[in-house]
């Protein structure tokens, strides 16, 4: 169900390098390490996937759908 966790994981840690190499580019020092932040949480979204991938899947493997609940959730 969430086999697009690890593209969207690669494309977080491939944007983190495209930013870090415009970074290298830019001479303003405040602009470049603006840069270098932001291409730190792009590899921190990376990570957080990497860590929540497996307790989504495990959440959503018995077959609910993510925008229904889940059973025993329901409003009484």
């Amino acid at each position: 169900m969430y086999s697009e966790a690890p593209a969207k994981k690669q494309d977080y840690r491939q944007e983190a390098r495209s930013i870090r190499a415009k970074a290298r580019e830019v001479r303003d020092t405040a602009a470049r390490a603006q840069l270098f932040l932001i291409a730190s949480l792009y590899d921190r979204l990376a990570d957080l996937l990497n860590d929540l991938a497996p307790s989504l899947q495990a959440r959503f493997s018995h077959g609910s759908r993510p925008d229904e609940p889940a059973e025993g959730t329901d409003p009484v």
